[in-house]
């Protein structure tokens, strides 16, 4: 059962870190608000491009190193890593009072607050589940697998991945100011 959440936990995290490295690259606009973006961060101007680029190709290896067996300990690590800088990022901006608008998954009109703090939370919490669920028995392959429970499983995991991508809307429905 724990290997099944393991495995859910892992798609969700895909789904979300794939969705959000997207959304930065999608079209020229979205690329440029982004490295824009990372001003508010206290990134120098000469360095967003660099910075911008080093963030979209850790979101899309952890997506990669989650989706393989073999590697998903890794995703879950550098996953969780980034989760924590992203973290202590949105702290920082929070703490000196700036205002930055989170691109975590495109365009968005609400500003960072402590909500992203506990969207970043509960992540990093669906991290450390999947490692819990990482288990030997998985290098059994598919023939150790139950595919109705992994069909389940998965799809749960992206139901999940899209309420986490959505999570500024339905917060700004929920608590409108």
């Amino acid at each position: 059962m724990i290997a099944y959440i393991g495995f859910g936990c892992r798609v969700l995290l895909a789904v979300v870190f794939f969705a959000a490295a997207v959304s930065k690259v999608r079209g020229r606009r979205d690329r440029a608000e982004f490295r824009a973006s990372l001003g508010a961060f206290g990134v120098k101007p000469r360095w967003r491009s660099a910075v911008a680029a080093a963030v979209i190709m850790c979101e899309l290896a952890t997506a990669a190193l989650l989706a393989v067996d073999v590697t998903a300990l890794a995703g879950l690590g550098v996953g969780a890593a980034l989760l924590i800088v992203f973290t202590m990022a949105i702290s920082s901006v929070l703490r000196q009072g700036t205002s930055a608008s989170c691109r975590c998954f495109g365009a968005s009109a609400q500003s960072l607050g402590r909500r992203h703090l506990v969207r970043n939370a509960i992540l990093l919490s669906i991290a450390a589940a999947g490692v819990a669920g990482a288990s030997p028995t998985t290098a059994l392959g598919a023939a150790g697998w139950n595919p109705a429970a992994l069909l389940v499983s998965g799809f749960v995991a992206v139901v999940l991945a899209a309420l986490v991508i959505s999570y500024d809307d339905l917060v700004a429905v929920v608590l409108p100011r």
